[in-house]
């Protein structure tokens, strides 16, 4: 077991209040022009609901992630994620704010807009996105990060082979911010 993930871990499905909570959900992926306007309004009202993410050009940046990730409970869009492609400008303030000095020269991808409705939080779908969304890249060449402060989050990324690099870092929404990386090859 690697020693960084805590042994207290809780599985989600011990936790879920009704015994098939994700058995009756929908999740899609989709890559961002296949998605109808309305699917990428919701998403977008979603991720300015979670209040972590800077609203300048978000539609722009949505519309230019490799894929997005939804996850309705019934017709409610409950649950989002997605597989961002970062810009040279943003990698390079990220690796600056985390102390991280090595170069730039790699494909990166980033796992982010991660933003499961507070009612239904606990049940496993911020994971099960994120599973479905690695699943998606998988021919990907390169180097796939994320940036978190959520406890729950920074334990998935290191279950899923991501590595802890640079400091602890001050982010606009969040404190404590940790930058997690994954080299990976096909």
């Amino acid at each position: 077991m690697n020693q960084h993930i805590p042994t207290g871990l809780v599985y989600y499905q011990d936790q879920y209040d009704e015994p098939n909570f994700l058995g009756n959900c929908y999740f899609e992926i989709k890559k961002p022009a296949d998605c109808s306007i309305t699917q990428l309004h919701h998403f977008y009202m979603l991720l300015k609901k979670g209040n972590k993410v800077s609203p300048v050009d978000l539609p722009l940046k949505i519309f230019n992630a490799a894929f997005l990730a939804f996850c309705y409970n019934g017709k409610r869009l409950v649950g989002i994620s997605a597989i961002k492609k970062p810009s040279l400008t943003y990698l390079k303030d990220v690796h600056q704010k985390a102390g991280i000095s090595n170069g730039i020269h790699q494909n990166f991808l980033e796992v982010g807009y991660s933003f499961t409705r507070e009612s239904v939080r606990r049940k496993g779908i911020s994971s099960t996105l994120k599973r479905m969304l690695l699943k998606k890249i998988n021919d990907h060449q390169g180097i796939l990060f994320s940036t978190t402060a959520t406890p729950s989050s920074q334990r998935f990324l290191l279950f899923n082979g991501f590595r802890q690099k640079g400091n602890p870092y001050q982010g606009k929404f969040d404190n404590n911010i940790i930058y997690f990386e994954k080299n990976v090859t096909a």
